[in-house]
């Protein structure tokens, strides 16, 4: 969708006119009886409603962690020493908790989740750019709808394969995947709604808007892991149920929510009646975005022309590691450090505290300072903010891997700051479909770097403790890779 700008009341556009960049917002060409178009939202109702509907997609992901580990330990540790149902149920819980950080139960643990992680990125891989292209002709909000839906029949199965582990052998969790087929999962959603937020949002005020929507990830993530945290030794359904409960809310919104559809359909409409002069200054400001139809290779083939562009995938690769880590730090605990996986969900939580502090507090506020002051433009700051944000999570790896105690990793965003710079080069009609790739980049990342730390962390349990932090050194190697690039 355009977004709009000043429209003299004298010129009103008619329902057939194709959108352009003085278009309302909300278009009347669905509702020709109307006179008039609808006030655009505010900016800060875009952004409270872009940081519920993340913090919705965020806390699916994030309240699932610790609980998820939970689950498949507790089902492998059921099959390998086939404990009579009743006795998961006894008040020496703890005891038999202990019993499950063995080896032999722990390597396939890492090495399941691995392999799941390979196998949830798989779908993206497949089928994001092409449902990307679908939510730029069709309408995003429909698109990310069926996202959801599938999200939810993939944690559906998860939760039935965990619920009966005398039925089902854990490994049936991979076939979960399948279900993010519908929509790629969410990654696809999360494409969908940062699409939505960087066609409605101007350009002058996205990137202190985006920090404000990325915020609400770390809210979720502060909220959802210390959540997970004070009931999975209660039970861990009922995070599960929440995780669920979330994504049906995510749905409702999408539905209830009337300016979140964005993205008309590229199709060629009748000609304007507008002047030849203002059809010509409109056709002149447009630019690439006439175009009626943008394929997924002419969207593709755009983005990697420019330089900006080229640089910004080693980041959104490398910045995956930071989830792997987070993913391996709770098991890497618990092993190492004897550390219950209900505490080891607060890890998640205190890197959480000092994110909110740095997304909803310092650096926008650092940001409007910078600009204002020394007249900066918004890129060159989101440029320095993701060099700054790929060393923390390089110190934050080493530090990790060293702490002779249980710790966590002190690292700020680097997507979002790399997500702003990548909108200042990329034409609003295609969005989507270059957020899908951005998707499939993070989820190739993944794939990688997922099952790969978990294959290594589970080898090194045969090993002296020290070289259980293995793959916190790896990662720490790792995030080298944008430099080597650049």
């Amino acid at each position: 969708m355009s977004r709009s700008s000043s429209l003299s009341p004298k010129q009103p556009l008619s329902s057939t006119d194709p959108p352009n960049e003085i278009s309302p917002l909300i278009s009347t060409h669905h509702h020709p009886y109307l006179t008039s178009s609808p006030l655009s939202p505010s900016l800060p109702t875009l952004i409270l409603y872009f940081m519920t509907l993340h913090f919705l997609i965020a806390f699916c992901e994030m309240v699932l962690v610790a609980p998820l580990i939970s689950l498949f330990e507790s089902s492998l540790c059921h099959s390998y020493y086939n404990f009579p149902e009743p006795s998961l149920r006894l008040d020496n819980r703890e005891i038999i908790s202990e019993m499950c950080k063995i080896s032999e139960i722990q390597g396939p643990l890492a090495t399941i989740r691995g392999w799941k992680s390979f196998g949830d990125t798989v779908p993206v891989l497949l089928v994001a750019i092409p449902i990307g292209n679908l939510g730029d002709r069709y309408g995003r909000r429909k698109i990310m709808a069926l996202s959801l839906i599938g999200v939810g029949l993939s944690l559906v199965q998860i939760f039935v394969v965990c619920a009966y582990p005398k039925i089902f052998d854990l490994r049936w969790v991979w076939l979960s995947s399948l279900f993010l087929l519908c929509g790629g999962g969410l990654y696809s959603s999360a494409a969908f709604m940062w699409a939505m937020a960087s066609s409605l949002i101007p350009e002058d005020k996205r990137s202190y808007a985006f920090y404000y929507i990325f915020s609400a990830f770390y809210i979720a993530e502060l909220i959802g892991s210390y959540v997970a945290s004070i009931t999975i030794d209660i039970s861990p359904w009922i995070a599960c149920s929440m995780a669920m409960g979330s994504v049906i809310l995510g749905l409702l919104l999408l539905w209830l929510v009337p300016f979140s559809q964005s993205s008309p359909r590229p199709e060629l409409s009748p000609p304007s009646t507008s002047s030849p002069s203002t059809s010509s200054t409109q056709l002149q400001s447009r630019h690439i975005t006439t175009i009626p139809k943008t394929t997924i290779l002419a969207t593709i083939r755009h983005a990697m022309i420019q330089p900006n562009v080229l640089l910004c995938i080693p980041v959104f690769l490398v910045g995956t590691l930071r989830y792997t880590t987070l993913n391996i730090l709770i098991q890497y605990s618990s092993v190492r450090f004897g550390t219950k996986i209900s505490k080891g969900a607060m890890f998640y939580t205190e890197t959480a505290i000092i994110n909110i502090v740095l997304f909803l507090f310092l650096i926008p506020r650092i940001s409007i300072w910078i600009k204002s002051r020394y007249h900066v433009k918004s890129e060159k700051i989101d440029l320095v903010l993701m060099k700054i944000s790929v060393c923390f999570l390089l110190v934050g790896s080493l530090a990790t891997g060293l702490a002779p105690t249980s710790g966590w990793v002190p690292v700020v965003g680097s997507r979002v700051s790399t997500l702003s710079l990548i909108s200042h080069f990329i034409p609003p009609s295609s969005i989507a479909t270059l957020y899908a790739s951005i998707a499939v980049l993070e989820n190739l990342g993944h794939a990688i770097n997922d099952p790969s730390m978990q294959h290594i962390f589970a080898a090194t349990l045969r090993l002296p403790p020290f070289w259980h932090a293995l793959p916190f050194f790896v990662a720490a190697v790792g995030t080298l890779f944008p430099y080597i690039c650049k």
